[in-house]
């Protein structure tokens, strides 16, 4: 299902709070920046790979740390920390989303953070690009604080053979950023692009 960048996090927030349906609000498309495009420079990542399940499909996979588990959505990918007991099923989500494939730099940031604005979030942050299998995406965090569950967002878009995606690694408040970016960075060194 391919859904509207400003939609993508609206997704995520609906799966989390449900964990068991995806729904797409809609919304417009980014606007792209009259400025020259610049480079951005990105960082290969570099962890100890996540070693539990594998997830993957047409486009994509990857590896989730042990106890995490791929739920059924309508999100092109969603994998959860079933054995997580503090109330918040830590989790990742993979949406599509082809609006934004013609920016880059300073321009994809922008509409990075606007997927995240949109979406009511606060407290974001762009930090250094990285590389997902060979491609670079940017990467923004974020605090969900309206409404029920607050939570934290390590959120990655990347594109790749002409498809755009939004991966957001949705945690618990009080998991601290060093272990965000751990778990985030695991499962992300293992994505493997099937095409």
């Amino acid at each position: 299902m391919r859904s509207p960048a400003r939609a993508a996090t609206a997704v995520a927030a609906v799966l989390l709070a449900t964990l068991a349906a995806c729904e797409s609000e809609g919304g417009g498309e980014p606007k792209p920046s009259a400025s020259t495009p610049t480079t951005v420079e990105s960082t290969p990542l570099s962890s100890e790979p996540a070693d539990g399940n594998a997830v993957s499909n047409d486009d994509f996979s990857f590896s989730v740390p042990d106890g995490w588990e791929e739920s059924e959505t309508r999100a092109v990918s969603l994998a959860v920390d079933v054995e997580d007991s503090d109330g918040f099923p830590d989790n990742i989500n993979v949406v599509s989303d082809d609006t934004f494939l013609d920016l880059e730099g300073a321009d994809l940031e922008d509409a990075a953070e606007d997927i995240l604005g949109d979406a009511s979030a606060t407290r974001i942050t762009t930090h250094e690009a990285v590389e997902i299998d060979g491609e670079e995406a940017v990467h923004t965090s974020a605090y969900f604080e309206l409404g029920t569950p607050k939570y934290r967002a390590e959120q990655y878009v990347v594109s790749h053979d002409d498809k755009g995606f939004v991966i957001t690694l949705s945690f618990s408040p009080d998991v601290p950023a060093a272990e965000r970016r751990d778990i985030s960075t695991s499962i992300l060194t293992t994505w493997t692009w099937e095409s």
